[in-house]
């Protein structure tokens, strides 16, 4: 049978030769070499190793390499990941594939696009299926799918040659919508939404504090949210935990994301530098511990996973009476300002101080 090397180091040879000694007669098909900016590969007749080492002077060669040169390998460099052209809410992806490149790909494999910035702070690429993916049942089609780092994409249009869709799929067109000229296009388009004054919906809220611990956040007829046509944020009113010199903090409901009956909670501090250890819940079912930062921004959090993701359609999460309540508790300063840490006990020791009579 053949037998398949991948050597990544200028060394790799002398690991292919101890391993060709064990079985001299092995013949070998395919050989794979890394050199810094290419990959490249080589076919060539059954051959056997002497089991002398010899190695050449010169810089970035090796005798094995000079010695399958000598017997007829071709070599070939690897195709070139062409980037991403955006312009206008459009992201466009080339793959050049041409007949050779093509005849030497099997039903599974796949190109993958440079990653790309997106619309609220996320980032997404195209994974390309030039003969389909495995869940494709078919031979002859293509499989495309984008993936992005964060759920916060809607209404958006795939494109792989001459077939649009509104999402990626296993059989996304035949191969031949798909070739044009030796590449492969692939492209994203983003619905361009108009510059309008965001109306949030009627929500009444109320906040509640105790010993600059734990804040209740209950929002009166929260139902409504999972019918809102828009995804912004609702804040709740400004509060203070641990001491009032850490300034305000609130809490934020962004609803909507990833799905219309859900939404994300997410914590707020004005402070740079400062990072709280804070829990949230929700009812009975949805409660997370996360490292607040301050100065973070809403993409911030999102990429990082810094919120809690709520089902409002879940039981116990609205009350009878179409309320929600968040929940959320100091559990840790980790980090505060120099300058605010040694402030802190002056003030606590005049606040003690007696009245002037």
């Amino acid at each position: 049978p053949a037998v398949w090397f991948v050597l990544r180091a200028r060394g790799g040879f002398r690991m292919a030769a101890q391993a060709l000694r064990r079985g001299s007669n092995t013949p070998l098909r395919r050989l794979a070499f890394a050199r810094p900016g290419a990959l490249r590969y080589l076919s060539l007749s059954p051959w056997s190793l002497s089991r002398r080492r010899s190695f050449s002077s010169t810089p970035g060669r090796t005798t094995l390499g000079a010695y399958l040169e000598r017997c007829g390998a071709n070599w070939g460099d690897a195709y070139d990941v062409e980037p991403i052209q955006e312009a206008s809410g459009r992201f466009t992806w080339r793959a050049e594939m041409p007949p050779e490149r093509l005849a030497g790909l099997r039903a599974g494999d796949m190109l993958e696009s440079p990653t790309f910035q997106l619309q609220g702070g996320c980032r997404g690429r195209f994974q390309l299926f030039p003969l389909g993916d495995s869940d494709s049942l078919a031979e002859g089609l293509c499989s495309l799918f984008l993936c992005a780092d964060a759920p916060v994409l809607e209404n958006f249009q795939l494109r792989l040659g001459r077939v649009t869709r509104d999402s990626g799929a296993s059989e996304f067109c035949r191969l031949e919508e798909a070739l044009q000229d030796g590449f492969m296009e692939v492209s994203l388009e983003l619905e361009q939404r108009p510059d309008v004054p965001f109306e949030p919906p009627e929500v009444e809220q109320s906040l509640f504090i105790e010993e600059l611990q734990r804040a209740e956040w209950q929002l009166f007829q929260a139902s409504r949210l999972k019918k809102t046509a828009m995804v912004q944020p609702l804040s709740s009113p400004p509060f203070r935990f641990h001491h009032v010199l850490l300034g305000d903090m609130y809490l934020e409901l962004l609803p909507g994301v990833p799905h219309p009956e859900h939404c994300v909670v997410m914590f707020r501090c004005r402070v740079p530098t400062m990072r709280l250890q804070v829990t949230l819940s929700v009812g009975t079912s949805f409660s997370k511990t996360i490292i607040a930062l301050g100065k973070s921004t809403m993409e911030e959090d999102l990429k990082s996973g810094s919120f809690l993701q709520v089902n409002l359609e879940a039981p116990g999460v609205l009350a009878d009476d179409g309320s929600l309540t968040v929940h959320c508790k100091l559990d840790q300063v980790l980090a505060i300002p120099r300058s605010l840490q040694e402030m802190i006990p002056k003030l606590d020791e005049r606040a003690n101080w007696p009245k002037r009579i």
